[in-house]
């Protein structure tokens, strides 16, 4: 499956193309959408203007979560009652003098002793390497920040159910803290300073690519925890030959745990990402080749994969 498009596209939401992001950041932050500080900072940017570009892709987001929640916490006929209507299956019982032959809506009760559903586990691995700043003019930094910020802003509220974590990757590490599992950003200044940290990374970091590393890293660390389900999401801009990284080799790295779903998205038009994307398991990679396109296909594909079971 590919993402239809032409390259080129400017998301024009962040800190704008090539080395003009190296030292200024993402822009001001803001106290939330909206808000009294929502309003841009000395150069132009506000995380308000990242938020209005996903605010279509973020609410309907929040609305599959909304009614996947509602889903597992419907009210179901409790039988066995000694009160409500009467239950037809228990028809003979009520002749034999049984008084708990009625039934009625309600929501079950967590049986004791039962454990409790876990969470569904997630982690976004996003490109934070110098070449996504450096090639910024097609918008591609600016659209990775602003699916950071719809991952952001659409699970708030829904920790319970979804513990995530954000991890950059670059030519410098495969595992940029941006946002730690169990400590979701609380309002928009905070989301903002996860947001300006990825603009500086990968305006000031070395050459380099830890696609690889960072794929196997995350997947083998969501591994290791009790879960639900096991996601592991990837963005990244393709650079592998010229890191020496083969076709064969990532998609190994994505069938590396099979308790583990993991996705990538390459960003641009690349030969190798297309050889990724054919040897690897059907939906599990997708070629984004209009930035623009980014958080909407993220928001399908995450919405598709994710939400399938609940």
């Amino acid at each position: 499956i590919r993402a239809a498009g032409t390259a080129g596209g400017r998301g024009g939401v962040g800190a704008g193309g090539g080395a003009g992001a190296r030292g200024r950041g993402a822009g001001g932050a803001s106290q939330a959408p909206g808000g009294d500080d929502s309003r841009p900072s000395e150069d132009g940017f506000s995380y308000q203007k990242i938020y209005d570009s996903v605010r279509q892709e973020i609410a309907q987001l929040r609305v599959v979560l909304a009614a996947a929640e509602a889903k597992e916490r419907e009210r179901t006929w409790l039988r066995n009652q000694s009160q409500g209507e009467l239950d037809d299956a228990k028809l003979v019982d009520g002749i034999a003098g049984e008084r708990n032959v009625f039934r009625r809506r309600g929501r079950r009760e967590q049986v004791h002793g039962h454990a409790q559903r876990q969470p569904k586990r997630l982690s976004f691995v996003v490109d934070v390497s110098s070449s996504m700043s450096r090639m910024n003019g097609d918008g591609r930094l600016d659209r990775a920040a602003a699916t950071v910020a719809l991952v952001m802003e659409a699970f708030a509220g829904f920790e319970a159910r979804f513990s995530y974590d954000i991890i950059g990757h670059s030519g410098e590490t495969d595992a940029l803290s941006l946002v730690a599992k169990g400590s979701p950003p609380a309002d928009a200044n905070a989301r903002m300073k996860v947001i300006r940290h990825m603009y500086y990374h990968s305006g000031y970091c070395m050459s380099g690519d830890s696609t690889l590393a960072a794929t196997l890293r995350a997947i083998r660390e969501v591994a290791k925890e009790d879960a639900d389900d096991r996601f592991v999401f990837v963005v990244s801009d393709a650079n592998l030959a010229q890191y020496g990284v083969s076709p064969k080799a990532m998609t190994d790295a994505l069938q590396e745990d099979q308790r583990v779903n993991a996705f990538v998205f390459f960003i641009a038009e690349d030969d190798q990402a297309e050889e990724v994307r054919r040897a690897a398991p059907p939906g599990r990679v997708f070629t984004v080749i209009d930035v623009a396109e980014l958080p909407a296909i993220f928001r399908r594909i995450f919405a598709a994969a994710v939400l399938r079971d609940v």
